[in-house]
């Protein structure tokens, strides 16, 4: 076994060419624990103790040797995804967003923003998601359900942004 309790920095680090690569996959909600045991794609038994805080990113390195990299990587999830009609009045665009991010947020879901798209990971029924934007009577969005990697960079918020001591802004959301 192969026990693991600091991440050595990115997998496209230059150091990182070359070498065999094992991939450990893991969902977005197991990227912010700090404790896993896990066997790697090339076998390997690893049981990660990171120190409190840590995030399991897309393409973190979480060991290395002269031969290879063992590499975090994110599972693909359903997820709904929300994408903008480019072609529609900045203040439509400005208003959909609004209204769908307080939706969501009252509903204590977490989402990301991507470039022309909002990814929801469906922490619930499809048809509750869907239904979460229909009844939004927005003409500015398309709405999909897709297998995607979510929270590859950062962890996914959710909810109101209530603060804490360690943070009194509150939740952000991430892009």
């Amino acid at each position: 076994m192969l026990h693991i309790q600091e991440l050595l920095g990115g997998a496209t680090e230059s150091r990182c060419a070359g070498r065999i690569v094992e991939r450990l996959t893991v969902t977005s909600d197991e990227a912010t624990k700090r404790r896993l045991r896990r066997t790697t794609d090339g076998g390997t038994d690893v049981a990660v103790d990171l120190p409190r805080g840590s995030f399991l990113a897309h393409g973190a390195v979480l060991h290395e040797d002269a031969a290879r990299i063992i590499v975090i990587e994110r599972t693909p999830e359903r997820a709904l995804v929300i994408r903008f009609d480019p072609a529609a009045p900045a203040a439509a665009l400005l208003r959909s967003a609004l209204l769908i991010g307080h939706a969501f947020g009252n509903q204590h879901t977490p989402l990301e923003i991507r470039d022309d798209a909002v990814v929801v990971p469906l922490t619930t029924s499809e048809s509750v998601a869907r239904t979460t934007v229909d009844m939004l009577s927005l003409d500015t969005v398309e709405v999909s359900i897709e297998e995607a990697r979510v929270a590859c960079a950062t962890p996914l918020t959710a909810g109101h942004g209530h603060g804490s001591p360690a943070d009194p802004a509150g939740p952000h959301v991430h892009e």
